[in-house]
């Protein structure tokens, strides 16, 4: 398996077991071995695993668009940055496949990632892209809850 196909099985096996960390210990005034407590707030993330969304994509650019792919790649992260249903996004160059990039977006809820569908700046991005793209893009959509990414019910 593959660098790429291990991070993503292994976000999307954090992301489906979320729901087991963020929720309050059992015992929360258990006595650690040491005689020290663990406290009740000793959670490791909390996070609406009902209403958030993530965006894995992994794009494959031609060497001589990379420079004008990651120009355009910036601006587009900064706009988005600002939208307020945009949690985080990133982009990681694929160190062992030259042109290959995952961008992982993460949004609060469907509606922010609606929003950023809707945009603008990003249907431009994604004109330009085609003509930057050495092979087709792959998406992929992860939330935990089913049949969240379709529309709106």
């Amino acid at each position: 398996m593959n660098r790429t196909r291990t991070f993503l099985w292994q976000l999307a096996c954090l992301t489906l077991s979320i729901p087991v960390f963020s929720r309050p210990l059992n015992n929360p005034d258990k006595q650690a071995p040491e005689g020290r407590t663990i406290p009740a707030a000793n959670k490791l993330y909390t996070m609406n695993t009902a209403t958030e969304k993530f965006v894995i994509a992994k794009l494959y650019i031609r060497p001589e668009s990379a420079a004008a792919f990651r120009q355009a790649l910036e601006t587009l992260a900064m706009l988005t940055r600002k939208e307020t249903g945009c949690m985080e996004y990133t982009l990681y160059p694929e160190p062992t496949e030259p042109g290959a990039f995952t961008l992982i977006e993460h949004y609060r809820d469907q509606a922010g990632l609606k929003y950023h569908f809707a945009q603008p700046y990003l249907a431009e991005f994604i004109k330009k892209l085609e003509g930057w793209k050495s092979k087709d893009l792959k998406v992929y959509f992860l939330s935990s809850e089913p049949d969240a990414l379709k529309e709106d019910k």
